[in-house]
């Protein structure tokens, strides 16, 4: 498998556990993986996972699909659904990234979740922010969630993304999440 051919392309990865990710990846190779990550091997990076070539059961490339969802199957997919279990960290990630479509789909999934959002946050801002210790994942897996972390990147969506559909779908969400605190 050439995962290089697969540099800035968006694809589906089967993992070697079964799990599906679909987004835009980018190609690290050999040397580069093992600087970053201590890892001897090349990898697809879909912000924020690595997935090695060893992880890997298949990539496919979607650049050629058309659908009502670009090129995805769905609206949005596991990748979104693991950042909102992760929490606060990973959201931002993906929030930060440049990739307005990938921001489009986590706004979509936090929408369609606001609920356990809203059931899972807490006030303030993220401990690490001052240097305080930032507590563990609880027995689910979960990872804290900061409703002023979640204000801050939104708001910081609406005013300086220059996607109309981005500053809508987060101005939309930053409404929703504030009318619950």
């Amino acid at each position: 498998m050439d995962l290089g051919s697969f540099d800035n392309k968006c694809v589906r990865i089967v993992t070697v556990s079964g799990e599906v990710y679909e987004g835009v990846v980018s190609f690290d190779d050999k040397e580069y993986a093992f600087h970053e990550y201590g890892h001897d091997q090349e990898a697809l990076r879909l912000t924020p996972i690595i997935f090695y070539k060893d992880d890997i059961l298949s990539v496919t490339s979607l650049e050629d699909v058309d659908g009502p969802f670009g090129h995805y199957s769905e609206r949005y997919g596991l990748l979104e659904k693991q950042c909102l279990k992760w929490g606060t960290d990973m959201i931002e990630e993906v929030l930060d990234s440049e990739d307005d479509i990938q921001i489009l789909r986590m706004l979509a999934c936090m929408k369609d979740n606001i609920q356990t959002l809203a059931d899972r946050a807490v006030p303030g801002m993220a401990p690490w922010r001052s240097g305080k210790v930032v507590p563990e994942d609880d027995e689910n897996g979960q990872g804290p969630v900061y409703l002023g972390e979640l204000e801050k990147m939104l708001n910081t969506l609406v005013k300086y993304n220059g996607n109309a559909e981005v500053v809508k779908a987060a101005g939309g969400l930053l409404e929703r999440l504030t009318a619950r605190s």
